[in-house]
C-alpha cells in the first residue's frame, strides 16, 4: 500500500499531537470540547478529567522517531462508581470522504501508551465506529508507567451504514477511558450490531479511570493506516501538518501578532465598518462557525479617527471568507474612508474558523 521509500499514509491527522489551536495548558474536558486539534472530548460522569500537552514521549531508542509532544489525560477530580450510562470518551473523526480509501478494507492502528504508576496495569478500551455509532468494534488494551507500543489489525466492518462524503464523517476511532454498563455489549474483535454505542465487552472489564486523582494516561504517535502492517511512525513536515489542521480549525489569535492581522474593509456610517476577510489558512471543510473574543479586545480605525470596538458580528460566512462587521462607540469615522480592524491585546485577543465535525 505504498510507493518503495514512501511511507504509507497515516489516516490520523497531527497523530504527533502538535497543533492545539485552542491552547497547550491543562484544561477541563467537557462535553464536545477540543483539547489537540482534532480530538474531541465525550464526557458524562462526576468527577474531572483535564487534558494538556505534555512532553513525555517515546525515546528514539523505543520508537525511532523523535516525537516533541504526546496528549495527556489526568483524573483531577474523582467518581469512584461510574453510573451505568456514564463514560468517558476521547474520539477522532475520520472524514467520510479519506474513510472511502479504507472501507471493508484491513487497517492497522498503533500507538504509543503509558500511565502513571497509579493506574499502571489498568485495562482500557479503543473503539471504532460508524457515523451512527451502532456498528462498534472494540479491543481493550493495558497500558502500564512504562511507554509501549500497541498495534492491531483489523478488517473493516461489512455490514451496516457507512458514510463517504466531505460532509459527513466516515469513521469514528475513540480511547474509553471509563464506561458504564450500558455500554458493555461489544464483542472484543469483531463487528456487533446492537442498535446503540457500545464501548467495551462485559466478559474483560474496564478500569474506572476516575477512581483516583493520581491516574494519568499518555498517547503518543497515533497511527491509522491501510494495510496489514503499520510503518515506523513518521510525521510530515510541519507546514504541511498545520495545512491539514487549518482544513478543519483555524486560530487567528497567535499570540505572536501583537496589533497585527488587520481586517481592511471600509466605513459604513460614522460608527461602523465592514471587512470582508480571507482565511489565512485557506478553505476550510465546512462553512466554518466562527467565535470571536470580546469586541473590546479589538481595535478599529479610519486612519483618522480609533479606539476600541464595541460590537463585532459575522455574515456572509463562506468556506473561504467571512465579512466582519466592526462598531466603534464614538461617532467620527468617515464615510467610505478606509477602516482598519486589529488584535489590540495579544494574550486574549482570537478569532476561532470551526470546520470539524
Amino acid at each position: 500500500n505504498a510507493l518503495v521509500g514512501i511511507s504509507p499514509r497515516n489516516f490520523i491527522i497531527d497523530g504527533d499531537f502538535t497543533q492545539w489551536p485552542e491552547g497547550t495548558s491543562a484544561a477541563t474536558a467537557t462535553n464536545d470540547k477540543y483539547s489537540s486539534a482534532l480530538f474531541e472530548s465525550q464526557i458524562s460522569h462526576d468527577g474531572t478529567i483535564t487534558i494538556e500537552r505534555s512532553t513525555s514521549v517515546p525515546t528514539i531508542a523505543q520508537s525511532k522517531h523523535q516525537s516533541a509532544y504526546s496528549w495527556l489525560a489526568k483524573c483531577t477530580g474523582t467518581d469512584a462508581s461510574i453510573g451505568a450510562d456514564q463514560y468517558a470518551r476521547f474520539r477522532y473523526h475520520i472524514t467520510g470522504s479519506d474513510f472511502a480509501h479504507l472501507h471493508q478494507q484491513e487497517i492497522t492502528i498503533s500507538f504509543w501508551a503509558k500511565t502513571a504508576a497509579a493506574n499502571s496495569g489498568d485495562t482500557y478500551y479503543f473503539v471504532l465506529t460508524n457515523s451512527a455509532q451502532v456498528r462498534s468494534y472494540v479491543q481493550n488494551f493495558t497500558p502500564t508507567s512504562s511507554w509501549t507500543k500497541f498495534t492491531y489489525t483489523i478488517t473493516l466492518d461489512s455490514g451496516g451504514t457507512w458514510l463517504f462524503t466531505e460532509a459527513d464523517i466516515g469513521m469514528k476511532f475513540e480511547i474509553i477511558l471509563a464506561a458504564g454498563s450500558t455500554h458493555d455489549n461489544a464483542t472484543i474483535g469483531s463487528w456487533v450490531d446492537t442498535g446503540q454505542q457500545e464501548w467495551w465487552a462485559s466478559g474483560t472489564a474496564i478500569s474506572n479511570f476516575l477512581d483516583s486523582t493520581s491516574n494519568e494516561f499518555y498517547m503518543a504517535q497515533l497511527g491509522l493506516y491501510l494495510g496489514g502492517s503499520a510503518p515506523t511512525f513518521t510525521s510530515l513536515p510541519i507546514s504541511t501538518v498545520k495545512k491539514q489542521v487549518a482544513y478543519y480549525i483555524q486560530n487567528e489569535g497567535e499570540s505572536d501578532l501583537t496589533w497585527k492581522w488587520a481586517g481592511i474593509g471600509g466605513v459604513t456610517t460614522t460608527s461602523t465598518m465592514s471587512c470582508k476577510v480571507q482565511y489565512a489558512g485557506g478553505a476550510m471543510r465546512a462553512i466554518p462557525t466562527i467565535t470571536s473574543s470580546a469586541a473590546g479586545t479589538w481595535y478599529a480605525s479610519d486612519h483618522n479617527t480609533g479606539g476600541t470596538a464595541t460590537a463585532i458580528s459575522f455574515s456572509g460566512t463562506a468556506k473561504d471568507r467571512t465579512l466582519i462587521s466592526i462598531s466603534y462607540g464614538s461617532s467620527g469615522w468617515g464615510i467610505g474612508n478606509v477602516g482598519y480592524f486589529m488584535r489590540n491585546n495579544a494574550t486574549t485577543t482570537y478569532l476561532y474558523f470551526d470546520a470539524r465535525h
